[in-house]
């Protein structure tokens, strides 16, 4: 990447950091004007990545998340100082566990009022704010990107670095402080340029996983968020090979354009058995955490290959030693394709269609595939869903049928309740978006509503009201524990709707299909209201102990 140009020093240091990011052709930042920030606000012009304000700081990143989520691009999110940056963390967490890139853009208290000794009581000071963000944030060398700055060529060549940095696979999260009176300051003449990096790449055991491969009768791919930009190249890989792809959460629609494609989870038993008659697996792009593998619980086969730019977790999850350390995933799978063909060991296809088919004959399962059936028919796969914590989210996010890379936004990485609907803000900047929540997460956000009226933003809400916490309420069941503080009450819905102006309709599952498809044709915000007590599926975790 690297930057080496001059600035005109009538532009302040705010003004320089919309116009790097613009360069990179971020066009959309997400945040709310406070005291200390305004100088962003004052550099807005045509030709500057603009910033779309919301209405809580959490939504600012939130949005920023699944701004990238849908573009591939750094996500950006810009706050003011103190409570400002502190209210981010939950969306910051939830994006740097899923490995999103975005960056924390803050104004911190001014510096030429500041005490270098001591907190002196300023307007929303506090002291190290980036220790804030530290723990979470993506880490180079071991050091947190999570950057305080005190002048301006500090400012832009940090601003610089971290736009690169947290770009790089494996990609995370970054902050950058920037004191209220250095925004204001012109920027400096020239911008230090930060010279290209090559991610460090480990090959040494490429010969000989090749040979493995080679070797094998039954391989099997398993795809995390890590591989969304690589879909065509393992697509090609399983055919090759006759591979089945497993995916995770993040890596739902990696590709589906395959006849091996997995379109049920490895939470099913029958797509937990076919996992463990494979003989070698490659695992590219995904951590192989917890909530993936029923907190590694899964009998994986007895050999695995984690190919990542990080493999040190993946590996260890999988208790291997065998990894390629590169995130040139074509390159790999180039590589891997030279072995002589093989065909499929299984009909994945079939086996897939048992599982629906067994969901839809079960008493206690056939309304949730009911829900994911009907969004199936009805929400163009080129429009994005985003689903919250809920129980009407779990079953979209891991059984609907994405058929194509980042079209769904799920947030099990770091399991933030509340995510979808700011989140989607991100999205429907691009295209109209579809988020599922229930009732208990929406309440988080409700005041987003006023910004997604505001900007005229086509997101169609499509809200389970089943009248609380509806897993939590199943968690309290199952574990005998008196049922508390998981009934909620619930606004007027269509009131609600109305008095924000968005469409409103409630449907059940027999007509839903139908109202989703007006929701979308509409490209306005809109709220359906389904009123439906759904059975959690088999992915989440109080269910993963059942007998199969």
């Amino acid at each position: 990447m690297g930057y080496c140009e001059n600035v005109n020093q009538e532009r302040t240091v705010a003004a320089a950091i919309l116009d790097m990011l613009a360069t990179q052709r971020i066009e959309v930042a997400f945040g709310i004007p406070g005291v200390h920030n305004l100088a962003f606000w004052n550099a807005l012009s045509a030709n500057r990545t603009n910033i779309v304000g919301v209405r809580h700081e959490q939504t600012a990143v939130y949005a920023a998340d699944g701004n990238f989520r849908v573009t591939g691009k750094l996500g950006v999110a810009v706050t003011t100082t103190g409570p400002g940056a502190a209210n981010t963390l939950g969306a910051f967490g939830e994006a740097a566990t899923s490995n999103s890139a975005v960056l924390v853009i803050s104004s911190e208290a001014p510096i030429s009022l500041r005490n270098p000794e001591m907190s002196r009581g300023l307007l929303h000071e506090m002291s190290n704010q980036s220790a804030l963000f530290a723990p979470l944030a993506k880490k180079i060398d071991g050091k947190p990107l999570a950057i305080s700055v005190t002048d301006a060529q500090s400012a832009i060549s940090a601003a610089i670095y971290l736009i690169e940095k947290l770009q790089e696979a494996p990609r995370g999260c970054g902050y950058l402080g920037i004191p209220a009176d250095v925004l204001s300051q012109p920027a400096p003449t020239m911008i230090s340029k930060v010279s290209d990096s090559v991610p460090l790449e480990d090959l040494s055991q490429l010969r000989e996983i090749t040979n493995s491969i080679e070797l094998a009768e039954r391989v099997a791919i398993w795809a995390g968020g890590g591989a969304v930009e690589h879909s065509d190249a393992l697509t090609a890989l399983a055919e090759h090979l006759g591979a089945p792809i497993f995916t995770s959460f993040a890596g739902r629609g990696v590709g589906a354009k395959s006849k091996n494609y997995l379109t049920a989870p490895v939470h099913e038993p029958e797509i937990a058995a076919l996992l463990s008659e494979c003989d070698l697996l490659l695992v590219f792009g995904s951590e192989l955490d917890g909530m993936n593998t029923k907190n590694w619980s899964l009998e994986l086969p007895k050999e695995v290959v984690v190919i990542d730019p990080a493999p040190k977790k993946p590996s260890l999850n999988a208790k291997t030693n065998r990894y390629l350390k590169t995130a040139n995933f074509q390159l790999i799978c180039q590589e891997f394709k030279k072995v002589i063909s093989k065909s499929n060991w299984r009909d994945y296809s079939e086996i897939c269609g048992a599982v629906k088919s067994r969901l839809k004959e079960s008493d206690l399962e056939k309304d949730g595939i009911s829900l994911v059936t009907a969004i199936d028919e009805s929400w163009s796969q080129e429009h994005p869903v985003f689903c919250d914590m809920a129980v009407s989210g779990y079953w979209v996010g891991v059984y609907g049928s994405h058929l194509r890379a980042k079209r769904n936004a799920y947030p099990v990485g770091w399991g933030t309740l509340g995510f979808a609907l700011p989140a989607a803000i991100g999205a429907a900047t691009i295209s109209p978006t579809l988020v599922v929540c229930g009732d208990g997460g929406l309440a988080f956000a409700l005041g987003e509503l006023a910004t997604i009226q505001q900007e005229e933003l086509p997101i169609t809400i499509l809200l389970n009201d089943d009248g609380g916490y509806g897993m939590l309420r199943y968690d309290q069941k199952i574990m005998h524990h008196p049922e508390r503080g998981v009934d909620l009450f619930n606004p007027n819905w269509e009131k609600l709707a109305e008095s924000f102006e968005l469409g409103f309709q409630e449907a059940t599952l027999a007509n839903l299909a139908n109202a989703i498809r007006q929701g979308e044709k509409s490209r306005k915000p809109n709220l359906i209201l389904l009123k439906e007590k759904l059975y959690p599926p088999r992915s989440t975790s109080p269910r993963w102990r059942e007998a199969n």
